[in-house]
């Protein structure tokens, strides 16, 4: 059997080709895409499994509601039966000569429609009326599961925004040192400086190029946990379309912010809610002492058989009850339900403090952040201009590269704590919508 073999040169035609070919599918798929921050929240909110979870609450909720509904609505229904049977007579009061002591069997055909109507029924209505605030508090649970996500994501985007920069910085930084480390060996060959001064430069490289490790990977965690939080492929890269040198907006007060947060924060609606269903259950269970009263009927066909001795039957009439004694039932429930209600009272004052501590600590982070920011730009220009100097004088030969390396350090750490100072005033910032009930409308 014989083979065919390409040649070296068709092999290379075919290999440029196929890149040719593919480079651009390649390209595509490694393309990264920018999101805004309100692109990542909007599609946290409508994909992220835990607010998928907190719909389907609401939706349960709706369904309990309805089904406390349908037992205060007319109930209709209908029903055949055919049953071939004997009966003994005397169980039904029948005995006098003659008359047999067992009778059939015989056949009974019966087709019956049923109609029933609660027409008194405190309870029911007082359970239906709190099956409806726990809609109401199943709503405002899931608005303040939007706010969570949408609150976790903005944490999310900042931190990524801040390791961006932590890594550009850390690169600036690396750059600096490399060419500190040139100037230090080109002074040692004019002899100008000593290898001491090389050492120390090459010693300064070898940490920068460590520190920028450390933040190439707190970036790679800072991604795949936005990427988590956003319902976004972990395998895909990632761009964002923010800043994180937003200029400074403008603080509410006190007054103005703790009005906000009593208007929109969820927390507050759900525990309002819950109070309301909690006080509807202990009516509820109240009135489960008090009279009932329905109306029923029925209207049917029976005979022996489908078609034989066939009899037009109805029935209609009234019932009324009154639980006399339950063995305690009663009152264990009432009790129940009411000491549930105390419990959402106690919440709910608790609920009302706690929203006042968020709002009035994130306003002071905020204000405290925001002057932080100030002072780390400060501190960071001011470390640039005292690097310029010392580098100056070394490359005079005034001085060794001591006050260099130092100066250098302390513009690393210059830069840091202004990128982390930005991160941490976008964060206040972030934590006061919330602290408001607004941390889906956040923006950078």
């Amino acid at each position: 059997m014989k083979t065919e073999y390409l040649s070296p040169r068709a092999c290379a035609v075919l290999a440029l080709a196929a890149a040719l070919l593919a480079g651009p599918a390649a390209a595509a798929e490694t393309e990264a895409v920018t999101y805004t921050l309100p692109q990542l929240v909007q599609r946290a909110l409508s994909l992220s499994p835990p607010q998928r979870i907190a719909q389907a609450s609401v939706g349960l909720a709706e369904s309990q509601r309805d089904t406390a509904l349908a037992a205060l609505l007319p109930q209709l229904g209908a029903g055949v039966s055919q049953t071939r049977q004997t009966t003994n007579p005397a169980t039904l009061g029948f005995e006098f000569p003659g008359l047999p002591s067992l009778i059939g069997p015989y056949s009974v055909f019966d087709a019956r429609v049923k109609l029933s109507q609660a027409v008194l029924d405190f309870a029911r209505h007082s359970e239906l009326s709190g099956a409806g605030h726990a809609v109401e508090a199943a709503r405002a649970e899931a608005e303040q599961s939007r706010e969570r996500i949408a609150a976790q994501v903005a944490l999310s985007y900042i931190q990524v925004l801040a390791g961006e920069q932590a890594v550009e910085a850390a690169r600036a930084d690396l750059v600096l040192a490399e060419d500190l480390l040139t100037l230090a060996r080109d002074q040692r060959e004019a002899g100008v400086a000593s290898g001491v001064d090389v050492a120390r430069a090459q010693t300064a490289v070898a940490q920068d190029r460590y520190a920028l490790s450390e933040a190439e990977t707190a970036i790679a965690s800072s991604r795949l946990q936005l990427q988590r939080a956003a319902v976004l492929p972990m395998d895909a890269p990632l761009a964002l379309g923010g800043q994180l040198e937003a200029s400074p907006a403008a603080t509410p007060s006190a007054a103005q912010a703790l009005d906000e947060a009593r208007g929109h924060r969820a927390e507050l609606a759900a525990i309002e809610a819950a109070l309301k269903q909690a006080d509807a259950e202990l009516r509820a269970a109240r009135q489960r002492r008090w009279p009932t009263l329905a109306l029923f009927a029925d209207y049917g066909q029976s005979s022996r058989t489908p078609v034989r001795a066939e009899e037009d039957t109805y029935r209609y009439g009234a019932s009324l009850e009154l639980p006399l004694y339950s063995g305690g039932a009663l009152r264990a429930g009432e009790d129940a339900a009411r000491l549930k209600l105390e419990q959402q009272r106690e919440r709910a004052e608790d609920l009302r403090q706690q929203v006042e501590q968020d709002v009035r600590l994130a306003l002071a982070t905020v204000q405290n952040t925001a002057e932080q920011v100030k002072a780390a730009t400060a501190t960071r220009d001011l470390a640039g201009r005292e690097l310029e100097l010392a580098r100056d004088r070394f490359l005079h030969g005034v001085a060794n590269n001591v006050d260099v390396v130092s100066a250098q350090a302390s513009l690393a750490r210059a830069r840091s704590q202004h990128i982390a100072a930005l991160a941490a005033y976008q964060q206040a910032r972030v934590n006061l919508a919330a602290a408001q009930g607004r941390a889906h409308a956040f923006e950078l």
